[in-house]
């Protein structure tokens, strides 16, 4: 675990420096010949809408960087189209086929959200593209993916030992577990439950809740009530809205463990449900490397001050800068060939480098990489899952998200 008490003067956004949607999805119709058709879904409405324009942002700005710099593929230049997921599986699933008929793409990224991958990947897999995700259910990487899927994301299951860390700094030992049933989250509970009493601690009662209920009195009583020492609260945003505030109401005093997906939400639980209801709420959220050199600067090609904290925005990013050198380390655009190179040039052994058009240069040279992203350091398991993933911890105060710890 590293201390990360000394990060003040961070903020947590998502939306800076975005372009409005109408622009955001403003893209030729058809990619000309000799363009790289790739591919991202990503949520600009819906409850996830928060986090679009800012992953938009990066991807962008990478492609731009990409291409102003020569291109892949002895100067062909990569061609984004952008679909919006409207934070559900349905329209993912019809952004997807759009993005794979129409547009021809070699890459369907993106995917924010856990149901919506979960409902595009059997289209893309039967097409033999490459899915790239930003989220979390270990569904996604399960099964046959016929190598053509990588997470730049922590997966749910290592999200409950971060939790449990979390109630360890915190001193709760007896905890009580309040969460919404969807394939993201459920995969957090039991690995929570064996890593707190693996620290010492006891869950003493799971309640499970619908997404989208009239109310979660019911439900925020039955593990508020009998007085634990804090309650993990495993939701996303509107949910958490209206628990806090059941919370609050109740007077109950248990300490709030949550996910930044609902406490946090780029500052529009705040927003939501006011300072004196948040206060006091812990919460955590995959962070990428923020005192890498590679973070830093993509902060400042984001154009955002020293010390910002994007929390999905580099996943994009990571995304084209993996996608392009996966190509030109394959020579080709071919999904099926160059999905091998992925691990050849992410993984180590090879040159560290953390610059896109440097790492482009050094495998035209010929030399063996271990590309580290913006996001996270882009290393992955067999299954294409990420490794080395680390926890950002906030703990609002006075009406603000202020910096507890990291843990791993």
């Amino acid at each position: 675990m590293t201390d990360a008490l000394s990060m003040t003067r961070r903020s947590v956004v998502a939306g800076l420096g975005a372009l409005p949607l109408a622009a955001a999805l403003r893209t030729p119709a058809i990619a000309q010949a000799a363009d790289v058709p790739i591919g991202m879904v990503l949520p600009f409405s819906g409850a996830t809408g928060a986090y679009g324009p800012a992953m938009k942002q990066a991807a962008d700005l990478v492609v731009s960087k990409v291409n102003d710099s020569g291109g892949i593929l002895g100067g062909r230049k990569l061609k984004l189209f952008i679909e919006d997921s409207e934070t559900s599986a349905t329209t993912s699933v019809t952004a997807s086929k759009k993005l794979l008929e129409v547009n021809k793409v070699e890459l369907v990224g993106g995917f924010w959200g856990s149901p919506e991958a979960l409902a595009a990947k059997p289209i893309i897999l039967a097409a033999n593209k490459v899915q790239m995700l930003s989220c979390a259910a270990n569904a996604v990487t399960e099964g046959d993916t016929k190598g053509l899927i990588y997470r730049l994301q922590a997966k749910s299951s290592q999200w409950g030992p971060a939790g449990a860390k979390v109630m360890e700094k915190i001193g709760a030992r007896k905890v009580t577990v309040l969460a919404q049933q969807n394939p993201f989250i459920v995969a957090m509970v039991e690995p929570f439950k064996a890593e707190m009493a693996r620290i010492g601690g006891e869950v003493i009662d799971v309640v499970m809740y619908n997404p989208d209920q009239a109310s979660y009195r019911a439900e925020v009583e039955k593990a508020f009530g009998p007085e634990p020492d804090a309650v993990f609260v495993l939701p996303l945003l509107t949910d958490m809205v209206s628990i806090s505030k059941e919370i609050y109401r109740g007077g109950f005093t248990s300490k709030v463990v949550s996910l930044g997906t609902g406490a946090d939400a780029e500052g529009k639980f705040l927003q939501a449900v006011g300072p004196e209801v948040a206060e006091g709420i812990y919460h955590l959220q995959p962070a990428p490397p923020i005192e890498s050199a590679s973070y830093a600067r993509f902060v400042k090609e984001m154009g955002a001050p020293e010390g910002t904290v994007f929390l999905f925005a580099g996943n994009a990013w990571d995304q084209i800068c993996i996608t392009a050198l996966a190509m030109e380390h394959a020579k080709t655009q071919e999904a099926a060939v160059w999905t091998k190179s992925v691990r050849e040039v992410c993984n180590p052994p090879g040159e560290f480098v953390d610059d896109v058009v440097e790492a482009l240069k050094m495998i035209r040279d010929g030399k063996k990489i271990n590309f580290n992203g913006a996001g996270c350091t882009c290393d992955f398991d067999e299954k294409g899952d990420s490794l080395n993933r680390s926890f950002y911890v906030q703990l609002i105060k006075d009406g603000k998200n202020t910096p507890f710890a990291v843990v791993s």
